[in-house]
């Protein structure tokens, strides 16, 4: 993108909750401090003025950067995504103006099969009719999506001996020993415990869907945002027994009465986040930032 060896000016926003070597790594690659902005967009006219000399910009998936964002800063020709998703970003007004978007990929898969794996084995343990431990082993484990995080869920469903069915909107085909892609209908309707990997901020399934699900199934949500309208997971969760845990990914925009519905549980943390995905994270970014500098 550029042969300078640094930028003139790096920021960094709310949303990439930077370490401080984060920062330090950071530093060597901009003219001026690296700017830390503490909200966004920025009030303060002092931090207005230094943040317009951008041209490079770090941040998060919570992180709005629409067209009205970016034509503030007349520099900006570098953002990079402490995330996965490009979901907030205006990338029209980006390719027209020649500013290179960098996501990030696979930081937190790690965690958020582990933190879906611990549900699946918490809920086996200690929710059967007769309070004895039962077992993952011959159970049905659902697969809305099959991307990297729900392609190795169902590995390590598969390992513990489940039966995992998947399904996503084109068909394909899997060879044995692998899961096996099914209808929707199929997989809702059959799924003893049921995971979200849909992609973000869309909904995959509607009201009657959700009504296919066994009642007392366990769903798992770890996307970005609800999978489903709000108003169908209230009118869904009320009428059923079984429990839907989240993450605050999936929880972050929900409110507060979806939450305490009988049977929702909300995990005061990001599955993604763990001390080693934001190591893997960190570095990502400032490889990207570095190679946008022909480093």
């Amino acid at each position: 993108m550029t042969s300078k060896s640094t930028f003139r000016q790096v920021s960094v926003l709310p949303g990439v909750w930077p370490s401080p070597g984060l920062l330090d790594a950071l530093a060597p690659m901009s003219d001026k401090p690296v700017l830390r902005l503490t909200e966004w967009p920025p009030a303060a006219a002092s931090v207005r003025q230094s943040y317009a000399d951008t041209d490079a910009l770090l941040a998060g998936w919570k992180d709005s950067l629409d067209a009205d964002h970016m034509r503030q800063l007349p520099a900006l020709r570098y953002v990079g995504l402490r995330a996965t998703t490009t979901e907030h970003i205006d990338l029209e007004y980006a390719n027209r103006h020649g500013i290179t978007v960098a996501p990030i990929y696979g930081y937190g898969d790690t965690g958020t099969v582990e933190f879906v794996i611990e549900q699946l084995l918490g809920h086996a343990r200690h929710t059967t009719k007769d309070s004895s431990p039962g077992e993952l082993a011959g159970r049905r484990l659902g697969l809305i999506g099959f991307g990297s995080v729900a392609r190795s869920v169902g590995q390590v469903g598969m390992a513990l001996g489940m039966d995992v069915v998947f399904h996503t909107p084109t068909r394909r085909p899997t060879a044995a020993g692998e899961p096996r892609w099914a209808p929707l209908a199929e997989v809702l309707g059959s799924a003893d415990f049921l995971a979200f990997h849909s992609p973000a901020y869309r909904h995959v399934v509607t009201l009657d869907e959700l009504r296919l699900i066994p009642p007392t199934a366990l769903v798992v949500i770890t996307t970005l945002g609800l999978p489903m309208a709000e108003t169908a997971l209230c009118a869904w969760q009320s009428a059923r027994e079984g429990r839907t845990v989240m993450d605050l990914c999936a929880a972050h925009a929900v409110s507060d009465d979806t939450i305490r519905l009988p049977g929702v549980e909300v995990h005061d943390f990001y599955a993604a986040r763990t001390k080693e995905s934001v190591k893997r994270a960190e570095a990502q970014l400032v490889e990207n930032l570095a190679s946008a500098l022909g480093q």
